[in-house]
């Protein structure tokens, strides 16, 4: 019987990063988190960075999986015109394979596709009725990936969901913050905008009391993303990660996305369950390794 293969994680953020080595889907046989990644550091510093915990880690692999934050161009390995101004157009894997010196394939997927494997997997082994997830992450950036009857939902591209433009919550006349399209969804309830509402730094947001009303409207808007993902891909669950829903106090921002939902939807189909992810703050690595382990669900 064949041993199991290791394989390298990469989870990129904009703001930090994570490493860690696994064998199987779901569990590390080490990891790293919190390696910076936020401006004005380097594309090229913090890949380094990101390497140099890989190598000291002193474990061989075969594969290595990259979930990032994008958009990416996949074909080329790049982070593609990303607001970030220290990531934009990135050869990401070409700088990966000069750091670490290795060979070994690598497998370039966004982190939301990733996660979005991962957690379908382990959904529908908890469901088999379950064919349809989408993986919305909500941190410096807002984007979502999509599996249907275990295949991701590709075209040009990968599905740029943040950036689609929904009816606004009452009375929210916020101009967003997104620099192509203001008041998209990441213009609207990134970190980064949220803070400016609130005239606070992004890190201060967990400290926003629970009864803000700003809570009530960023709900809204995580029910409305999951209503327009019910409608054009006929999704059975609607996973949210990312720091601010998934913030230890945070668990009523879901139940109030999933009453928004059905509000919303009013009967018209089946309303979708807005969850937290099966991985939790593990999401964006556990999906990097899924990417590595099964790289002929991404390969077109």
């Amino acid at each position: 019987m064949l041993g199991k293969k290791n394989v390298c994680c990469i989870e990129l953020g904009g703001t930090t990063s994570a490493v860690a080595i696994a064998n199987e889907i779901g569990s590390f046989l080490w990891k790293k988190k919190g390696i910076p990644t936020a401006f004005p550091i380097r594309g090229e510093d913090a890949v380094k960075e990101i390497c140099n915990e890989i190598k000291e880690s002193g474990y061989d692999f075969e594969a290595i999986g990259i979930a990032s934050f994008g958009p990416l161009n996949i074909e080329k390995g790049c982070i593609a015109n990303t607001p970030k101004p220290n990531w934009k157009h990135f050869p990401l894997v070409e700088q990966i394979r000069k750091n670490l010196g290795t060979k070994v394939p690598i497998i370039l997927e966004t982190d939301v596709n990733a996660p979005a494997y991962s957690e379908f997997l382990a959904l529908h082994e908890r469901d088999s009725s379950v064919r349809a997830v989408a993986y919305l992450t909500v941190g410096t950036g807002v984007g979502a990936g999509v599996f249907v009857d275990g295949r991701p939902i590709h075209g040009i591209m990968h599905p740029e969901f943040g950036h689609i433009v929904l009816q606004a919550y009452p009375g929210d006349d916020f101009p967003g913050i997104c620099p192509f399209h203001s008041n998209c969804i990441e213009g609207r309830i990134t970190a980064n905008s949220l803070a400016q509402r609130l005239g606070i730094k992004p890190e201060e947001l967990k400290d926003v009391p629970n009864d803000h009303k700003v809570w009530d409207m960023f709900s809204y808007y995580i029910a409305a993303a999951a209503t327009t993902a019910a409608y054009t891909y006929s999704i059975d669950r609607f996973v949210v990660g990312g720091g601010i829903m998934t913030g230890d106090n945070r668990g009523f921002l879901y139940e109030k996305a999933n009453q928004y939902c059905k509000d919303m939807i009013n009967g018209y189909l089946e309303v979708p369950k807005i969850q937290r992810p099966v991985y939790n703050k593990d999401a964006g690595l556990v999906g990097a390794a899924a990417c590595a382990l099964h790289p002929e669900v991404f390969i077109k």
